[in-house]
């Protein structure tokens, strides 16, 4: 339980101490505040304010505009949070992303490809089993190639953004600052599971276990490989089989799970991710070395 994991070897001394703890709690609310008003005004500049309109027009299209807006609010609180870590902890902001000499586009590219190939599978199979539940955003026979191409480029975008800054902020930021008062894997990784299910503000039980057993396996994710770049895939990925397949996300939709029990499916897709990650772990192409030790706990 208490063996060392490279991406944990970053947390000092300084991570415990109560006084920079309060000043981090202090400063990110405050940072997160200034730079999404930062980023708002320039984007709503850019723009001339359509970024924050609601224009109607076809649902592929404002699910688009939605999801470029929900990677802009997020990805203002992740870069935020990082960098009120890096002035109060005195550390670089990529000892939060990776532990590794650099960060591994492969690890990411190979957590999304493997990611979604799970979550295929399982939606073949729901949707053999409930004929009609996906509304295949895609292969909308009434929106145009170019809506379609627009959709597909602003959800890669926006999803891209948003799970990056959740990761940095859940798998990152969180679970070395837990690191820093306990080594125990499993309290590492409960904490960060009930935090990231309880973020979300989704109090169904179905949907926390949801989350939390996606928190869970993310966080095994980034311990054994040592960074987030796998996590980022394999989360952006799930995101993005959802909306090229099941339905476009738009914020006063329902959320859709299809048909099968949505914690069945999510207990699935983590054991699936654990035995992938314990696979990518021996392969040498991917894992990259790392600063502090040669290869991964």
């Amino acid at each position: 339980m208490l063996a060392p994991f490279p991406f944990l070897q970053a947390v000092t001394e300084r991570d415990r101490r109560w006084p920079r703890v309060a000043a981090m709690a202090a400063a990110t609310p405050a940072a997160v505040l200034l730079l999404s008003l930062l980023f708002a005004i320039v984007l709503g500049t850019l723009t001339g304010g359509a970024m924050f309109e609601d224009t109607g027009g076809p649902r592929l299209q404002r699910s688009a505009v939605y999801v470029l807006q929900l990677g802009l609010g997020l990805g203002s609180m992740g870069l935020a949070v990082l960098l009120a870590a890096r002035y109060v902890f005195g550390r670089p902001v990529v000892t939060w992303l990776t532990a590794a000499l650099y960060f591994r586009w492969r690890l990411l590219l190979a957590g999304a490809a493997l990611t979604a190939l799970g979550v295929g599978v399982l939606m073949t199979g729901d949707l053999l089993l409930h004929p009609g539940q996906f509304q295949m955003p895609l292969f909308d026979p009434n929106s145009s190639l170019a809506l379609k191409g627009f959709y597909a480029l602003a959800v890669v975008a926006g999803l891209l953004v948003a799970a990056t800054a959740e990761e940095a902020v859940f798998r990152g930021y969180l679970l070395q600052q837990t690191a820093a008062f306990t080594r125990n894997v499993w309290v590492l990784i409960a904490v960060n599971a009930a935090a990231f299910a309880l973020a979300h503000l989704e109090f169904d039980p179905g949907a926390l276990a949801a989350r939390a057993l996606a928190g869970a396996a993310f966080a095994w994710a980034a311990l054994r490989l040592g960074g987030l770049e796998f996590a980022i895939g394999a989360h952006v990925a799930t995101n993005l089989m959802i909306a090229f397949f099941q339905a476009p996300m738009l914020p006063d939709d329902p959320e859709v799970t299809g048909g099968l029990d949505e914690t069945v499916i999510e207990v699935l897709l983590a054991l699936y991710m654990v035995l992938v990650v314990e696979l990518v772990r021996r392969s040498p192409r991917l894992m990259a070395p790392f600063g502090s030790t040669s290869s991964p706990a």
